[in-house]
């Protein structure tokens, strides 16, 4: 949809219609005609402003099923709301059902549509501008969905894995290497201060080179890993892990890079040696995806123009309750009958914290018993508010210009009616019609709070190395207290030499 001029030279994008021209010109619309009959004609014109954005009314449900441990019921739920995401937000639609394929271990269905996402991103990004005019007349929700950067990165990251699950190192490794180009291009248009590295996509990368027996690009990948965690430190929400920290020691040791395992001897001198770093060793590689991914939701501002505005959008918010996306029916005929209010909607994040604190990965095999701790290596939550921190002027500054444009196309829509029609009801009826015109901005307005909601809210992970044979693999979750949460069901693997096996798991807690 394209902008409208405001006016006596008011323009509907849709079909040109010109409500000056119309009213004062046709044979049947005349001066006396009647006021409420104009109005309703008129009401429907403003309708065109109105924001059709998704309804997307099943993650409630979605997230109930992978509570349940039944991820294949998510896929079906996904694929039954496709109708639901809209054309603007198919990319949305395609990456909730990469994702949630991906936890019902369907891994070359998950790729097949997060194939298709992937190059979605690419093709968006050569279109930024397309139908701006649209979001700054009605909302940023008109845009199509291109994902935040994390996003985007992710889908490269679940890509990965699903290779990697499948052992299929070498296509895995593929992924890895465009997270790297992906990560490289973002260090190169953004500042310094922004979401501009993913350390977890990293230090991925490295395990999946170190997988595959290229050590030196497996270092390459582990040293950008560890200096993207120091570099996210203040936002990121996760330590320098301590698996990263022993990689890097034991990559080095096995490289004979003498001076560069000094140099990680030195900064981290608690973590002991790896003493194994042959070849001949295997690898249980646990992936743990918990916690309710992040979401985000509506903050409207209401900016009065004047004193008697401003106690009616006092009395709104603080006393009846007024200013969320479920009132706005409600807040629209408010202000639209006083007049003098400007609304604008921004997005804020909410994130949930996991009641997991650790699991424990346990390898059985008779006579012996060999177990790790998982660590936390990934917060989406806190990578998804700098995302939208980087955003947010950007954001503030479209939302006060798209404010100001609608306010005027209603004060205009006012003014073409009442230079239309001859007589006393021209008067009235032009203050009726700026009165629908305001309720209909108002209504219209709303933040575009789409997001990846099928992510976890936090990853762990779990390395551990083995001497190749049969194993009984259980992996058992916690939470802060100690208490059990959630068990797996037994894996059997028979690992062999040099091999590095996959598992995840997922816990909505």
């Amino acid at each position: 949809m394209n902008s409208c001029k405001v006016g006596a030279d008011l323009i509907c994008p849709l079909c040109n219609f010109r409500p000056h021209s119309f009213f004062s010109h046709s044979p049947h619309f005349h001066s006396s005609l009647s006021a409420w009959r104009l109005i309703s004609i008129l009401a429907s014109l403003v309708c065109l402003l109105q924001g059709c954005g998704p309804t997307l009314k099943h993650y409630p449900q979605v997230e109930e099923s992978l509570r349940q441990g039944d991820p294949q019921r998510a896929v079906e739920l996904v694929e039954k709301a496709e109708d639901s995401y809209d054309e603007d937000s198919y990319l949305l639609y395609l990456m909730d059902l990469g994702m949630t394929l991906h936890l019902a271990g369907q891994y070359e269905e998950s790729n097949r549509y997060l194939e298709e996402a992937d190059e979605l991103v690419a093709e968006q990004y050569t279109k930024r501008l397309h139908d701006e005019a649209a979001a700054m007349l009605i909302n940023e929700g008109e845009l199509p969905y291109r994902g935040d950067p994390y996003e985007q990165v992710m889908i490269n990251v679940i890509k990965a894995l699903n290779y990697a699950l499948l052992q299929n190192l070498s296509e895995a490794l593929v992924e890895a290497r465009k997270i790297d180009h992906r990560l490289n291009v973002l260090n190169d248009s953004v500042d310094q201060d922004e979401y501009r590295e993913d350390p977890f996509a990293r230090y991925l990368t490295g395990v999946l080179y170190e997988a595959s027996g290229d050590l030196n690009n497996a270092f390459i990948a582990y040293r950008k890993a560890e200096k993207g965690y120091r570099l996210a430190s203040s936002w990121s929400g996760v330590a320098l892990p301590d698996t990263l920290k022993q990689d890097l020691l034991r990559v080095t040791k096995a490289l004979h890079f003498p001076e560069e395992h000094q140099h990680y001897r030195k900064i981290f001198p608690q973590t002991p040696d790896f003493e194994d770093t042959s070849s001949a060793i295997a690898q249980v590689f646990v992936v743990s995806y918990n916690g309710r991914g992040p979401i985000k939701e509506d903050v409207f501002l209401d900016v009065p123009l004047s004193y008697d505005a401003l106690q009616l959008a006092a009395i709104n918010k603080y006393g009846l309750g007024g200013g969320t996306r479920r009132t706005r029916g409600r807040d629209a005929i408010l202000y639209g009958l006083q007049g003098q209010i400007v609304r604008v909607a921004l997005p804020q994040l909410v994130s949930h914290q996991s009641q997991v604190s650790y699991s424990t990965v346990r390898a059985e095999q008779p006579g012996s018993q060999y177990e790790t701790m998982t660590e936390r290596v990934y917060d989406v939550g806190a990578t998804a508010k700098k995302n939208l921190d980087d955003q947010f002027p950007t954001l503030m500054v479209r939302a006060a210009a798209r404010g100001a444009l609608k306010y005027g196309v209603a004060q205009g829509i006012g003014q073409g009616v009442r230079a239309s029609i001859n007589g006393n009801e021209a008067q009235l009826v032009g203050t009726l019609a700026t009165a629908i015109a305001t309720m209909m901005v108002i209504a219209s307005e709303e933040a575009d709070i789409r997001s990846w909601q099928t992510l976890p809210g936090e990853i762990q992970i779990g390395r551990l190395w083995l001497q190749p044979g049969e194993y009984t693999i259980t992996v058992e979750s916690f939470d802060q207290e100690g208490e059990p949460l959630a068990t797996s069901s037994p894996y059997v693997l028979s690992l062999s030499t040099g091999e590095t096996h996959f598992l995840t798991q997922r816990i909505l807690d």
